[in-house]
C-alpha cells in the first residue's frame, strides 16, 4: 500500500525513496528502533538515517494522504471526530531539547522527560484512529504555556485543512484538561461541536423559567446552581444496569455559554451512587447518547499511544533536536497507521464495504514484516527474488509464521 500512497501524494523522488525504505524497515526490525539498529538490517549507513531524521519531512502530507486514500477506496466512512491528547515520553540525558517536567499518567505524577501532543482523526464507523499532527510540547522553563501550545496546534490544523474538516468532522473531542474557554471558543468559531469532560463539581446554573415578578430592574436570568444530587427537571437517559444517566441544557459561567450536559452516575451493588462523571457539548442539540459515544471514542487515541510505545519504538529515540524527535514520533505513528490501514483494506476487500470494528494487533504487523524481510533476504542471496510472490501466495502462508491472529 505504501508505494500507492507515495505515488498518490507525488512527493519528490528523493523523499519517495527514503520513505519507501524507512517505513517497511521501521515495521520489520525487532528490538529498539533507532539509527544504529536500522543500519544492522539495511544496506544504508547509520549516518544516513541520522542525517535524514534531522531534515524537515512532510509527515503531515503522509498522515492526511493515508486517510484520504482510504476514504477514496471506500475502506473508511466519511465522518470523523478530531481527538487531541498529550503523552509523556521518558528520556535520559540532559541535553535534549524540550526536556522538562511533564505529567506522566501511568505513574500519576510529574516526571522529567518529554511530551508530545497529538491530533488524530477517529472514524465514527469502526472507531479507527489515525494520527494527523504530532508536535513536541515545550516545558515551563522555556516560558511556554502548554495549553496555548495545544491551542496553537489545533488552530494550525484547522487553518491548513478547514475545507476538508468542515465537511467530514462531527466534533472535536478532548479530555478534562482541555475543558477551557479558549478551546471552546476556537472550535465554536469553526462551527463545530466541542465535547469534553467537566469537573465533578462544575459550576453550572439553571436558566430561570418561572414568571418574573413585577418590579423595577432587570429580569431574573438564573434559577439556581446545579446540585448533582437533585435531578428535578433533568431528563433521564437509558444507560447500563449499574448507572443512571441524566441530561439537561444549563449555563456555564466559566465558559460564558450554554452547554448540553450529561451526568453519568455510577452505582454500587446496593444501588447507591459511588461516583459521577460530567460530560458536555457546546452543541446544545446534540443527543446525550451521542455525546457519551463520542467521548468514549476518544480513548482510541490512547490505544495508539500504547501500541506505538510497546511495538513501534515511540520511546526509543536517540536524537536530541526537536526536529529529530518529531520525525521519530511521526514515523512511529505513521508505521502504526499504515499497518492498520493495510488490515482494514484487506477486510474491506473481503466484505465489499467499509470496515467496521476490526481487532488490530500491531505486534502481528511487525511479525509479518520481519518474516518478509528475512525471507526476501534469503531468496535474494539464492537468486530467487523473482519468485518471492509465490511465497506470499502459498496456501500454507509461510509469512504468517509466529502471528498470533493468523
Amino acid at each position: 500500500m505504501l508505494p500507492l500512497l507515495l505515488l498518490f501524494l507525488g512527493l519528490p523522488a528523493h523523499q519517495t525513496r527514503f520513505f519507501a525504505h524507512l517505513i517497511p524497515l521501521w515495521q520489520a526490525i525487532p528490538g529498539r528502533v533507532n539509527a544504529r539498529n536500522f543500519s544492522r538490517y539495511s544496506e544504508w549507513d547509520e549516518r544516513t538515517f541520522r542525517r535524514w531524521m534531522h531534515k524537515t519531512l512532510p509527515w503531515g502530507e503522509l498522515h492526511w494522504g493515508l486517510v484520504r486514500l482510504l476514504i477514496r477506496w471506500g475502506v473508511l466512512g466519511s465522518r470523523f471526530i478530531l481527538a487531541i491528547d498529550a503523552s509523556f515520553i521518558p528520556k535520559s540525558g540532559k541535553n535534549t531539547e524540550g526536556l522538562g517536567a511533564f505529567w506522566n499518567g501511568s505513574q500519576s505524577r510529574s516526571e522529567t522527560g518529554l511530551e508530545l501532543s497529538c491530533l488524530a482523526l477517529i472514524s465514527l464507523t469502526g472507531q479507527h484512529a489515525f494520527p494527523l499532527d504530532i508536535r513536541q510540547t515545550r516545558p515551563k522553563q522555556d516560558r511556554a504555556d502548554r495549553l496555548e501550545q495545544y491551542l496553537e496546534q489545533l488552530k494550525d490544523v484547522f487553518s491548513q485543512r478547514r475545507t476538508w474538516l468542515s465537511g467530514h468532522l462531527r466534533a472535536v473531542v478532548a479530555d478534562g484538561q482541555y475543558a477551557k474557554k479558549m478551546f471552546m471558543d476556537a472550535v465554536h468559531a469553526e462551527k463545530i461541536a466541542f465535547v469534553t469532560k467537566l469537573q465533578s463539581n462544575a459550576n453550572l446554573l439553571y436558566p430561570f423559567t418561572g414568571e418574573h415578578p413585577t418590579r423595577r430592574g432587570a429580569r431574573r436570568k438564573w434559577g439556581g446552581k446545579v446540585d448533582f444530587k437533585d435531578w428535578s427537571g433533568w431528563q433521564s437517559v437509558p444507560g447500563d444496569a449499574q448507572e443512571r444517566v441524566w441530561t439537561r441544557v444549563v449555563w456555564a459561567p466559566h465558559f460564558d455559554r450554554f452547554l448540553r450536559v450529561v451526568v453519568i452516575e455510577r452505582l454500587d451493588r446496593k444501588g447507591q451512587v459511588k461516583a459521577h462523571v460530567v460530560l458536555c457539548s457546546t452543541d446544545t442539540t446534540m443527543p446525550a447518547q451521542e455525546i457519551r459515544a463520542l467521548y468514549s471514542a476518544r480513548f482510541q487515541l490512547e490505544f495508539v499511544f500504547r501500541d506505538a510505545k510497546q511495538f513501534a519504538g515511540l520511546t526509543t529515540c536517540q536524537l536530541r533536536s526537536t526536529t529529530g524527535l518529531e520525525n521519530h514520533w511521526n514515523a512511529a505513528c505513521f508505521a502504526l497507521s499504515l499497518g492498520r490501514a493495510e488490515q482494514l483494506l484487506e477486510r474491506s476487500a473481503r466484505t465489499g464495504r467499509p470496515a467496521g470494528v476490526v481487532p488490530f494487533s500491531y505486534e502481528d504487523v511487525k511479525r509479518r514484516a520481519y518474516n518478509r524481510l528475512f525471507a526476501s533476504r534469503i531468496m535474494a542471496n539464492l537468486g530467487l527474488s523473482r519468485r518471492f510472490a509465490e511465497l506470499e501466495e502459498h496456501p500454507s502462508r509461510p509469512l504468517d509464521l509466529g502471528v498470533k491472529a493468523a
